[in-house]
């Protein structure tokens, strides 16, 4: 059995509702609709794995590198020391896109940058914004020969997803490859509007974990799981 990810910070319940970690090699699919949390969730479990001691890589079609850092910020999340330590690779999608004419173009140059690949964990947020508009079955095979690589080398790879934004295959395929598929979702619960994460997915889990999650996001505490569950 592999190594398992430790995302344990203090004052924090995620860490065990989720089983106590993550294990190496998984390949996580985190979907949802706009608004629900999806980097909010990617974000807070990087912080998680830079304090246990992994390297991440965080590309993103949202921020730039300042924004990133400001966004973290505001969750009480400092990442600077591990973006000067070359502990934390952030790469904006933007500077990637220079001198691609086609989006067809962009997936194999994605693919084909080396230093991205090279941490304990890639999160990619989102996928969609890395594939064609039209992706064919030859550059769907391309990423999921890819991401199976990755996890057979023990890397773990999160990515994000709208489900509105891929055709249905494509989604279908993403999710068929997962270990881990997420679901986030808002919900009324108590009068309120909760966000929740459903647990789909989750092969090879080390320890029992909660099937949903309910959270809440605070400026400067940042990720905070709600006691009561969300039906």
């Amino acid at each position: 059995m592999g190594e398992l990810l430790r995302i344990q910070i203090p004052n924090d319940e995620l860490h065990r509702r989720l089983g106590g970690g993550i294990p190496s090699g998984s390949i996580i699919l985190i979907e949802g609709d706009r608004g629900t949390g999806k980097s909010i969730f990617c974000q807070r479990l990087l912080y998680g794995l830079l304090r246990n001691d992994h390297t991440g890589a965080y590309i993103s079609s949202q921020y730039t590198t300042p924004e990133f850092i400001n966004q973290m910020e505001s969750l009480g999340y400092d990442i600077i020391g591990d973006l000067i330590r070359h502990r934390l690779l952030f790469v904006s999608l933007y500077p990637l896109l220079v001198g691609v004419s086609k989006r067809e173009k962009f997936l194999l140059r994605f693919l084909g940058e080396s230093r991205i690949w090279e941490k304990e964990v890639i999160i990619i947020d989102s996928i969609s914004s890395i594939l064609p508009e039209e992706i064919g079955e030859s550059e769907l095979r391309l990423l999921t020969i890819h991401l199976k690589k990755l996890s057979s080398l023990g890397k773990v790879v999160m990515m994000t997803i709208n489900p509105e934004d891929v055709d249905k295959r494509t989604l279908r395929v993403l999710e068929e490859i997962s270990s881990m598929l997420i679901r986030l979702s808002v919900k009324v619960f108590g009068g309120d509007l909760k966000n929740s994460a459903t647990i789909v997915k989750y092969n090879n889990a080390r320890g029992i974990f909660q099937k949903i999650i309910p959270f809440r996001v605070e400026p400067k505490v940042g990720f905070i799981v709600e006691i009561a569950a969300v039906v």
